[in-house]
């Protein structure tokens, strides 16, 4: 027995002490909060106080030490994230993931990421370049940290080696960036195929031609297919549920001139939509010395904010979702498959090659070929048989210098309208509505891109000739043309992703947003003269759809009740679509009742012609979302007819169908009392990281589940993809909430998704999620009296 105890007692005091050692070793991963340290480089010393927020203010002596401190301050919260980001970049996902990365590393390998961040960086030149100078010192602070500071525990985890990060690093960064705004990747190869498959009129049916809208910013100036070659649009798809850092999606933006508030100063509103993940994408960062203070948001590996305000000005962006991509049918020669016809005669192409290390597994070899469009793109996701065309793509992006960290920096310190001006002038791609307001009253929105001309018969959604030069472009704009707004009439500027005004005449092409939120924030503008900034945190959390209430109704109006069983809940799911205001609060059971229905009338309409697969990446794009009025109201739409049968369906028989099966399905999953169909137990938002996808690891990693308000394309645009589970879980939605008050700008104020840190153990890893789920905001502190009184760490870096 006393052996048995004994034995007992070394075995839980070696549990205990191992428990503790893990214990310590993970609290010795936190962030440094306070403290002294010395960096190489300084030329004076650096404070950093960390507010209750762990958010670092920095305040140095001169520009460089404040560059060189913020790198480390934010390697130090998120290096990890940085790490993520520029393997997605330069297709090293398989280094550390595994064969599952391999196509994913494959596709941005081809569509010429990597060649475009090498030869930004052959022209970065730090020692004649000051905003060169400047992203440098921001990159010596994180490679400080990647020396000094802490491995997080992810790198140990997946076996990351650690590497220093250099300047190409950046621009390969910006170019995913690029890449998640550009939803042709995702919807021009399905548009082409379901063109090649059923003819012009079911384009037409969904608005592809459509050539207006109701709800434009407004403008005031200062061979034959074959459909395997369509499979990369699948593949594509593939792709973006593997990516393990979160994509761009859209935004709001708002700003009011002094006329239109009650204080006459200007009032300034963004929240950027992207991926939901954690850590959070934004970093936020308020750094001061002499002559410049400025309190920005920062994107992971980027140096300068890409939304911020400094005390003359503030700046935001939304998506512009201009098409800046086109993808190319070439005619490949049938005795030399190297060479293809370009205009009249046949041209090598040329190629890159590539090597993929692959986890655990051989490395692969694969080649790019190259057409005067650019890369051969479904060559490089799957190989092409004989008798297929090859696709290639032309992207803005990799075809002029990339000037976005210049165009950055410059409205982080810009102090007048001219000079917001020409900063946005600078910005080729992405395409980026540049949102602006300032001290002197000034308002204005500016659509920033390089924006290309093409012939009149060119319908840039489709796949075009890559061999007759028919299709070819025929110049840009100037930037001057570019649409925008300075100081309108109206009193107010605004972004939802929508439509803009004409260009010399035609609405320039894109993937724009459906004019449902846009509609809604021109509501609530257009309408009141004496803005307060309370009104504003009213507002950018509103979560009413006038259009889908409208849309409900149309769908009740058209639905044959004579058929429906007296029994039971339909008649009470009638009248409560029926009368549905568009409210997506927690407790409302309409918005459940709506998207089941919803997803069962899309499904009757598109599955039959498009395929469960297609029609998955379909059901939640923008494409279709701006269909809903149009093909809904259009009792006589190709659509509504099932190709399988022999009978040819009708709107009604198809909204029948669909609601009786609405019904059943929430039936069988909520159960048959209604009042335990409220809509949060459907609508969750859960942010996930990469680590936290497999079990047990979502339970350290994972911040949430959560209930949430908010829904499809309303102001507060906490969105999701519908499918055929009845589940909503949130994708996408405000990656950041900022409200400027120009009367009290120290008083600014905004919100995090989960928090300022990627570090777990940190206490600022979930610390806002309550608050951003309840509608909540904190203050962006710029007073460094205030923010040394409140101060929870001090670091000195000398």
């Amino acid at each position: 027995m006393k052996k048995i105890k004994k034995i007992a007692f070394w075995f839980f005091a070696i549990i205990i002490a191992l428990a503790l050692s893990i214990w310590v070793y993970l609290l010795n991963l936190k962030p440094d909060y306070s403290g002294t340290l010395d960096l190489e480089g300084l030329t004076e010393s650096v404070e950093v106080y960390f507010d209750e927020w762990g958010i670092p203010h920095i305040y140095a002596q001169n520009e460089h030490d404040a560059q060189l401190a913020l790198g480390y301050v934010h390697a130090q919260d998120r290096l990890f994230q940085m790490e993520m980001m520029r393997r997605v970049g330069w297709g090293r996902l398989s280094e550390i993931l595994g064969n599952d990365l391999v196509q994913t590393d494959k596709f941005f390998r081809a569509i010429g990421l990597t060649e475009a961040a090498h030869a930004a960086a052959e022209k970065f030149d730090p020692e004649k370049n000051h905003v060169d100078a400047m992203a440098q010192a921001y990159l010596d602070g994180i490679n400080q940290y990647m020396h000094k500071g802490s491995t997080p525990i992810e790198f140990r985890l997946l076996g990351i080696e650690k590497e220093d990060f250099v300047p190409a690093d950046m621009f390969v960064i910006s170019g995913y960036m690029a890449y998640t705004f550009a939803a042709a990747f995702r919807m021009e190869p399905q548009i082409d195929k379901i063109y090649q498959k059923y003819g012009l009129s079911y384009l037409e049916d969904l608005g592809i031609k459509r050539m207006n809208s109701s709800a434009t910013i407004p403008v005031h100036y200062a061979d034959s297919a074959t459909y395997s070659e369509h499979e990369f649009a699948t593949e594509a798809r593939n792709i973006f549920k593997n990516l393990p850092v979160p994509m761009f999606y859209g935004s709001n933006s708002w700003v009011l001139a002094p006329e239109k508030t009650k204080l006459n100063k200007v009032l300034f509103a963004n929240d950027t939509h992207i991926g939901y993940a954690q850590p959070a994408v934004w970093y936020e960062a308020h750094i001061n010395y002499p002559g410049f203070n400025f309190y920005g948001n920062y994107l992971a590996g980027i140096p300068f904010g890409l939304v911020g305000h400094n005390d003359f000005s503030a700046f935001g962006m939304t998506m512009f979702e201009n098409d800046d991509i086109d993808f190319f049918r070439e005619k490949r020669n049938p005795d030399n498959e190297n060479q293809v016809w370009e205009n009249d005669k046949w041209v090598d192409l040329t190629s890159t090659k590539h090597t993929i290390k692959v986890k655990d597994a051989e490395a692969i070899e694969f080649e790019v070929k190259i057409s005067r469009h650019g890369p051969i793109i479904n060559e490089a996701l799957a190989k092409l048989e004989s008798e297929e065309a090859p696709i290639s793509m032309w992207w803005v992006y990799t075809k002029f210098d990339n000037r976005l960290l210049e165009a950055f920096y410059k409205l982080d310190h810009c102090q007048s309208l001219e000079e917001a001006n020409e900063a946005a002038s600078l910005i080729y791609a992405p395409g980026l509505n540049v949102m602006y307001g300032d001290s002197d009253g000034n308002i204005a929105w500016w659509a920033a891109a390089k924006l290309v001309k093409r012939a009149e018969h060119v319908n840039s959604r489709l796949i075009l000739d890559g061999a007759s030069g028919a299709d070819e472009y025929t110049g840009y704009y100037d930037f001057s043309k570019n649409p925008q707004s300075i100081n309108p009439p109206e009193g107010f500027v605004y972004s939802a992703n929508n439509q803009p005004d004409t260009i010399e005449g035609i609405l320039y092409p894109g993937y724009y947003a459906p004019e449902h939120r846009a509609m809604r924030i021109n509501q609530f503008l257009k309408n009141k003269d004496d803005w307060t900034f309370a009104d504003m945190q009213t507002m950018v959390t509103d979560v009413i759809s006038p259009m889908h209430a409208g849309l409900s109704k149309l769908l009740m109006e058209n639905l044959n009740k004579e058929n429906l069983p007296e029994n039971g809940n339909h008649q009470k799911v009638v009248e409560l679509l029926t009368d549905w205001d568009g409210d997506h609060q927690m407790a409302d059971i309409e918005p459940t009742l709506y998207y089941r229905l919803l997803y069962n009338v899309l499904h009757n309409i598109f599955v039959d012609e498009l395929g469960e697969g297609d029609f998955e990446g379909f059901a939640s794009s923008h494409t279709i979302e701006n269909t809903y009025p149009y093909l809904f109201a259009n009792d006589s739409s190709v659509w509504w007819d099932n190709i399988k049968t022999e009978a040819k369906e009708t709107r009604a028989e198809i909204i029948e169908k669909s609601f009786i099966k609405t019904v059943d399905d929430l039936e069988k999953q909520l159960g048959t009392d209604m009042k335990q169909w409220q809509w949060s137990k459907v609508h969750t938002l859960e942010h996930v990281h990469p680590i936290g996808r497999k079990e047990p690891f979502n339970k350290l990693f994972n911040v949430g589940p959560f209930h949430v308000i908010g829904g499809n394309q309303v102001i507060n645009n906490i969105d999701f993809h519908i499918d055929s589970t009845g589940l909503y879980k949130a994708t996408y939605g405000p990656a950041i909430r900022i409200l400027i008050d120009f009367a009290d700008m120290e008083n600014s104020i905004s919100i995090l998704p989960t928090g300022e840190s990627g570090r777990f153990m940190s206490p600022h890893y979930n610390d806002q999620a309550e608050m951003y789920n309840t509608g909540q905001f904190r203050k962006q502190k710029t007073n460094k009296e205030e923010i040394m009184k409140m101060a929870k760490g001090k670091l000195i870096l000398e």
